[in-house]
C-alpha cells in the first residue's frame, strides 16, 4: 500500500506543476478551451448533439467487448483481490469520505467568515486548508486509480476519455476552426502524444467542471 502511495503523491505533485487549476476556468470561453502547441492552435470544446450519439453508441460497443474479455475482472472483484492481500481500498473510501465532511466544514466557516467581513488573514487560513485537503484527496483518488487501473470500469473511462477528446480537438487553420481527426483510428494512431495528452487534459476538465 505504501508503494501506492507514494507513486499517487509523485502523479499529483506532477500534475501541479504542470496544471494550476485555480486558473483553468479562466481559459473556458463559449464552453470552449483554446491552447497554443508549436506555434499552432488547437482548442477542445463540449460535444454537440450528434457527437453525443456518436459517443454513446462507441461506448455501448466497448463495453460489450470489455465484458467479453475474460482477462478483465470488475471493480469489485479486484477490490475482493486487493482486501485478501491486505489492501483495503474500502478504508481508502472511508478517508475520501471524512476528508470531504472536513472540506465543507471549512467551505461553511470560510463563507461565514465572509458574511462577518472577518480579517483577510482568517479567510487565508481558511482556503489553505482546504486547499490542503483537496490535495490529500487528489491524492487518494490517484492512489485508488492506480489500484483499479485495470477495471472494466476503469478501461472503459480511459476509451471514453480518448473517444471524447477524439471528436472535441479542433486545430486553427488560416481563420476557420476544423475538427483535426474524422476517424477514431487516426485519433489512436496519431504519434504526438503530447498533444494528445494536453489536448485531453483540457477536454476533461471542460467536461466535468
Amino acid at each position: 500500500m505504501e508503494n501506492h502511495m507514494n507513486d499517487a503523491q509523485k502523479i499529483v505533485e506532477e500534475m501541479s506543476k504542470e496544471t494550476d487549476l485555480s486558473k483553468v476556468e479562466e481559459l473556458i470561453k463559449d464552453n470552449k478551451i483554446t491552447f497554443i502547441y508549436k506555434d499552432k492552435s488547437y482548442r477542445v470544446r463540449l460535444l454537440n448533439l450528434s457527437e453525443k450519439e456518436e459517443l454513446d453508441i462507441l461506448r455501448r460497443r466497448k463495453f460489450g467487448q470489455l465484458m467479453k474479455d475474460k482477462d478483465i475482472f470488475l471493480e469489485k472483484d479486484l477490490i475482493v483481490q486487493y482486501k485478501e492481500r491486505g489492501i483495503d481500498i474500502n478504508e481508502l473510501d472511508e478517508e475520501d469520505k471524512k476528508l470531504n465532511a472536513q472540506e465543507l466544514d471549512l467551505q461553511i466557516k470560510l463563507g461565514a467568515a465572509i458574511s462577518k467581513n472577518e480579517p483577510d488573514s482568517s479567510l487565508v487560513t481558511y482556503k489553505e486548508q482546504i486547499e490542503e485537503l483537496r490535495t490529500k484527496r487528489q491524492v487518494i483518488y490517484t492512489q485508488r486509480n492506480l489500484l483499479l487501473e485495470f477495471s472494466l470500469e476503469n478501461s472503459l473511462l480511459n476509451y471514453v476519455a480518448q473517444v471524447i477528446t477524439y471528436l472535441s480537438l479542433e486545430e486553427k487553420i488560416g481563420n476557420k476552426w476544423q475538427r483535426m481527426f474524422n476517424k477514431l483510428e487516426d485519433f489512436q494512431k496519431y504519434e504526438d502524444n503530447k498533444l494528445i495528452d494536453m489536448a485531453g487534459s483540457y477536454s476533461m476538465l471542460l467536461q466535468y467542471l
